[in-house]
């Protein structure tokens, strides 16, 4: 018995190293097992960090590429990221309202796609095949995608990585893009753990989703991206008809995650998306004949795609400031008040005089100037995600609990502030110095500030959408109107298209054109948080903010100058911008033999020992007899 109970103890202690060397390498393993298995996360989209890309093009392809960018032609390019050269990849412009709104402008300033496997087959960037350069059209804060998609991210909607990207052509200043992950094989296999499923990428008619009959030639904007020679579309017209009939949808739609998408893009008031008139910008993803929606392109969040009051009960309804939403204390049409008073008065005068606070008929969106209405816009403002969703009482209530989320998680102060301070302290030397700028540095400030009263700031939006969204969920209007929020106004502000971009890019502040005041302007302006911009006038040098600035000025390294260089500014280990954890038994193969490999050597041992010890007992004993 003796005996037995020293082998359960050996045996018990085996185990116990083998769990405690499970928890210690385990959860390293799983920390780190998605940026191993996808090395591109490290690489290119670690978070604060700003990468370097160099892209190598011929004069004469370049030439072409300017002359004809709606062609969206292919050229053979040599891209360096980050001190490595891959050669022979693809180039080529890419978008659609950003697209044409640049081409009809004095701007070169295209977004690009990259394409590393399109000459060489196989070829891949640590395991990416494609790369998406978005040139943030519209946006003087440069933050609307990297921080929509960085709060999706943080709801666990599946989103894209990205990471902010300086651009050079030829060895020439181009200006900073943000580096986006491509929706391809590869996102669907780091994110859902199988790509063999159908992906769209809706983009006119079908996109909204409504059930025309089996027939997929009558859906021409449900555009397959994968599966292309082998679907027969038949999960995606049971998708259709569930939401046409309210029934089985849980079989064949992620009903959770469509509701924080939606939530989401109502909180972003993003209308360039599913929601709005273009009902596009999201792909769809089925797996086993169920479907999960997964956001694209938010440069226009924030308001950016124009816009009034936005009704939480009526988010597709884009009234332009008329409200008219459905509320639960709304009866025959009139709005009451918490006290049962007409609230109409209260709504109108909420309203700029500018605007007309009647409801015009037929009203449409009006596109911002210089952008064309997209194929497949306007018609019909069904939407069948919103309209068969939202009635029903259970799931309303769980898209109530996600916009409270939002309202009380990411659109506070404290968050919003944080977040915008130190994404402008990182890129702000990039902006600056942007060769091809749509805006002025002042203007991309004003956007960046943390201050809660600028009604210039994403700050700004964020906090008094938040407090029009705890309004409505208590029963009242809302009480934001998008128009108040200058920087989000429909046309983005900035050089607008076909105005001469080319002399904005060639005229430069002097010292003479900047005062003292503009000069010591802090992004983000949040005291310590914030980095002073580079290149200090002598003049400010002299102020009693020198040893301040000296000091802000130090923690930026040297590189092109004094740009921050990769790596050394912001950056917080890994943790791409997007990039959602998932460890897996192939994640844990490592760990697992580790772990094996222990229990083994270590039991071995302790059996050896207990073996030299008995025979070691004899000996002593014969020892013992010959001495006595």
């Amino acid at each position: 018995m003796r005996g037995l109970r020293e082998y359960k103890f050996l045996l018990l202690s085996g185990l116990a190293l083998v769990v405690f060397a499970f928890l210690v390498f385990g959860v390293a393993s799983g920390e780190d097992a998605e940026a191993k298995e996808y090395p591109y996360l490290d690489n290119l989209f670690a978070e604060g960090v700003v990468n370097e890309i160099n892209i190598e093009i011929s004069e004469e392809d370049w030439a072409d590429l300017v002359e004809n960018p709606l062609e969206e032609t292919y050229y053979a390019v040599d891209v360096t990221i980050n001190g490595e050269t891959l050669s022979n990849v693809a180039l080529r412009t890419k978008g659609n309202n950003t697209l044409t709104s640049v081409a009809s402008s004095d701007s070169d300033r295209y977004s690009f796609k990259i394409d590393f496997d399109y000459f060489n087959d196989g070829e891949n960037y640590y395991g990416l095949k494609k790369l998406n350069l978005n040139n943030n059209y519209g946006d003087a804060s440069y933050m609307r995608e990297y921080i929509s998609y960085r709060i999706m991210g943080e709801m666990g909607i599946p989103v894209p990585a990205t990471s902010y990207t300086h651009i050079t052509i030829n060895g020439e200043e181009w200006g900073l893009y943000l580096a986006v992950e491509p929706i391809d094989e590869v996102f669907l296999e780091r994110t859902f753990g199988d790509s063999t499923g159908d992906l769209y990428k809706p983009d006119g008619t079908g996109a909204d989703l409504v059930y025309r009959g089996d027939d997929m030639s009558e859906y021409p904007g449900l555009v397959l991206k994968t599966n292309e020679e082998t679907s027969d579309g038949s999960a995606i017209l049971d998708l259709m008809k569930a939401l046409e009939s309210g029934e089985g949808l849980e079989d064949v739609l992620d009903v959770d995650e469509v509701l924080r998408y939606l939530a989401a893009n109502v909180a972003l008031a993003n209308y360039d998306s599913y929601l709005g008139n273009t009902t596009h910008n999201y792909y769809l993803y089925e797996q086993d004949g169920r479907f999960t929606i997964v956001p694209w392109d938010y440069n226009y969040s924030f308001g950016g795609f124009g816009g009034g009051e936005v009704d939480i009960y009526e988010p597709t309804n884009q009234s332009m400031g008329m409200g008219g939403g459905r509320h639960p204390d709304m009866e025959n049409g009139e709005t009451k008040t918490a006290e049962g008073e007409n609230a109409a008065e209260e709504q109108a005068a909420q309203i700029p005089e500018s605007m007309n606070a009647e409801r015009p008929e037929n009203m449409e969106m009006q596109m911002p100037e210089g952008m064309e209405r997209p194929e497949g816009m306007g018609g019909s403002n069904e939407k069948p995600l919103v309209d068969t969703l939202l009635p029903q009482d259970a799931l309303l209530a769980q898209y109530e609990s996600y916009l409270a989320e939002i309202a009380e998680t990411y659109f506070t102060e404290a968050y919003m502030s944080q977040i915008v301070s130190e994404t402008a302290e990182m890129i702000a030397p990039y902006v600056e110095k942007d060769a091809t700028v749509f805006f002025t540095y002042d203007e991309f400030l004003e956007a960046s500030s943390a201050d809660a009263t600028d009604p210039n700031s994403l700050v700004y939006f964020a906090v008094f959408m938040a407090e029009s969204i705890e309004t409505q969920l208590a029963g009242g209007e809302p009480t934001f109107h998008i128009s108040s929020f200058v920087a989000a106004a429909a046309d983005g502000g900035g050089k607008r298209p076909g105005e001469d971009f080319g002399e904005m890019q060639d005229t430069e502040q002097t010292e003479d054109d900047v005062t003292e005041e503009q000069t010591q302007r802090v992004p983000g302006q949040m005291g310590d948080m914030a980095g002073q911009p580079p290149e200090m006038t002598e003049e400010t040098e002299q102020t009693a903010d020198t040893a301040e600035v000296s000091e802000q000025t130090q923690k930026v390294p040297e590189q092109m100058g004094d740009m921050p260089q990769r790596g050394e500014q912001g950056q917080r280990g890994g943790g791409p911008m997007g990039a959602v954890s998932r460890v897996t038994w192939q994640n844990a193969a490592p760990a697992l033999a580790v772990c094996g490999g222990i229990f083994l050597l270590s039991f071995g041992y302790l059996l050896y020992f207990r073996r030299r010890r008995r025979l070691s007992i004899p000996k002593q004993e014969e020892k013992t007899d010959t001495t006595e």
